[in-house]
């Protein structure tokens, strides 16, 4: 589901983080307390065993440090790298963001569109050898709902265990078709752990130090500076199909922790580590310059300059807005600040892209285009159908956090006022952008919108959003809102897809959003690890969901 986003990453794992503080500082000095989490004394220092090495062991490193690995309740990328590893969800995303037979082994959705059934595998187990059964997913909702993950999409759905005891009934409020998507990013809790536990004691509980987990690898030995896995031997039928049966495929890993990238980058020269997570752009083309290459993620996170089409707003003719368009260069911002040039608010690597012509570009078709709308240069600026010179702005936030977003509005305004249209641009921080556009007192702004795996656009430009704050152009066209709901729709996926198109081509013809591009998330990879390729995540640390289609190269 699309939501603004201020900042430069994914919100989700943040304001979950944001209101656990004290409670995740909690758990790691219990953990150390136990003996499950130890401080390091010159080195690695592991309980209960040590690291793999040889042959089919990935050798990984992830920046953050270790503080809640587990579903839920994940705050840093360790955490969630451990928890990608470790632990299931009903449904497995594939490369492009679409759902695939999991702990799920299918489901069926009810004619009525709001009435889903999913089948669970019967040989799906945590790893005290405990059966996986409906109750652990009606738990883990149950939780999610509480903490309010999503903004609350999982407190909206009605949940029960299906009268074969080997399903789960999920009622929706509407017709979602993204339900099944969701629930492959929500790892399972095991219920026979952690139910009947108050929710602000889950995390803090001796049971959260049990490591009893449902992932196709399971921890062996755990410190605050690095981990150790095993792959399990009762692996599910979609484990293996993503093995299959080829040489290299990883057995064991064995994953490190930094707390910064420069620790990072420095085992990286090492020659410690083959795979590396949680680098910004410009590290990684440090680690690059000593060895190996870099892998681009394709991240849920789309940037572009909304521009207001309120009733009397200058910019509500789309010809202006093609105009405008024409004299900015993505490609620019690509390079500089990584990421992929967007046509419209659906990543090229998510499944339900569409091909979309590239925009026209070039002053001549931006003059053809304002003389279209009635406008004319006169003096060197270009003046409305009234003989008004116009004058523009761009809201962004501050360049000195956010260099690409300031650049992007750099660009735009130095094109636009050459061109003859004098724009400017004015920082603002996240509260004051926050109140410009709830109160419409804007003209163009440059935002991020966390687009979501699975694409769902009714947020961003849907009539009835417009009250909610997510549709701060303010656009509203009945036509638009059709389609945008018959994407919503249950429906095979092919049907989704051709859906999806129709919103594409209508929005990459009307430009109320003029795109820039999706936000890149890279890995460094060494010649040791193979297939490690694109995917949709995110958060980088969740390319690990993909690990055993990797190989690892012989010595």
């Amino acid at each position: 589901m699309a939501r603004l986003n201020f900042g430069e990453r994914p919100s989700t794992q943040l304001r979950l983080a944001l209101g656990a503080v004290a409670l995740l500082a909690a758990v790691v000095f219990s953990g150390m307390q136990l003996g499950l989490i130890s401080t390091p004394q010159g080195g690695i220092s592991f309980v209960g065993g040590s690291l793999p090495s040889g042959p089919g062991v990935l050798n990984e490193g992830v920046v953050g440090t270790l503080e809640t690995p587990l579903p839920l309740f994940a705050a840093s990328g360790a955490d969630r790298a451990v928890v990608a590893l470790t632990y299931r969800a009903l449904t497995h995303l594939d490369r492009g963001g679409s759902a695939e037979p999991e702990i799920a082994t299918s489901w069926s959705v009810a004619e009525d569109g709001l009435t889903w059934t999913f089948l669970f595998d019967p040989a799906a187990a945590w790893s005290d050898g405990t059966p996986i059964t409906p109750n652990d997913a009606l738990f883990t909702i149950g939780v999610a709902g509480q903490l309010g993950i999503e903004g609350g999409y999982f407190d909206a759905l009605s949940t029960e265990i299906g009268a074969d005891g080997a399903s789960l009934i999920v009622r929706t409020p509407r017709e979602v078709a993204s339900l099944p998507v969701a629930l492959g990013a929500l790892p399972l809790l095991p219920a026979h752990i952690f139910e009947g536990l108050p929710i602000d004691e889950i995390a803090s509980s001796e049971a959260a130090r049990r490591s009893v987990s449902s992932g196709p690898f399971q921890v062996t030995s755990i410190s605050s500076s690095a981990a150790a896995f095993v792959r399990r031997n009762d692996l599910l039928a979609g484990d293996l199909l993503r093995i299959a049966g080829a040489e290299g495929s990883v057995e064991a890993i064995a994953l490190r922790f930094y707390p910064d990238g420069a620790a990072a980058l420095d085992a990286w020269g090492r020659n410690e580590i083959d795979l590396l997570a949680g680098l910004s752009r410009d590290e990684v083309q440090l680690g690059v310059k000593h060895r190996g290459s870099s892998v681009e993620l394709g991240s849920t996170v789309f940037t572009g300059i909304a521009t207001n089409l309120r009733p009397g707003a200058v910019l509500r003719n789309s010809a202006l807005r093609r105009g405008l368009l024409a004299l900015l260069d993505p490609e620019w911002i690509t390079t500089r600040f990584g990421g992929s040039v967007a046509r419209t608010p659906v990543s090229p690597l998510s499944w339900a892209w569409t091909e979309i012509a590239p925009s026209k570009i070039g002053a001549a078709y931006a003059t053809a285009q304002l003389k279209s709308a009635g406008w004319k240069e006169k003096e060197g600026l270009w003046v409305t159908k009234a003989g008004k010179t116009v004058r523009l702005e761009i809201l962004t936030l501050p360049a000195v956090d956010h260099p690409a977003d300031a650049a992007i509005a750099a660009q735009a305004a130095v094109a636009w006022t050459r061109f003859g249209i004098p724009t400017s641009v004015v920082e603002a921080d996240a509260n004051q952008l926050d109140a410009r556009l709830a109160s419409g007192d804007f003209t163009a702004v440059v935002l991020n919108v966390e687009i979501g795996i699975d694409p769902d656009l009714y947020p961003l430009f849907g009539s009835a959003a417009v009250l909610a704050g997510g549709n701060v152009s303010g656009i509203q066209v009945k036509q638009l809102d059709d389609l945008l709901n018959a994407a919503r729709k249950p429906a095979a996926l092919e049907v989704r897809r051709e859906a999806l198109a129709a919103v594409q081509r209508w929005l990459a013809a009307a430009d109320y959003f003029l795109p820039i591009r999706f936000r890149g998330v890279e890995l460094l990879t060494s010649e040791a690890v193979q297939g490690a390729s694109p995917l949709i995540v995110e958060t980088v640390e969740t390319h690990l969901r993909d690990v055993l289609s990797f190989r690892i190269a012989a010595p």
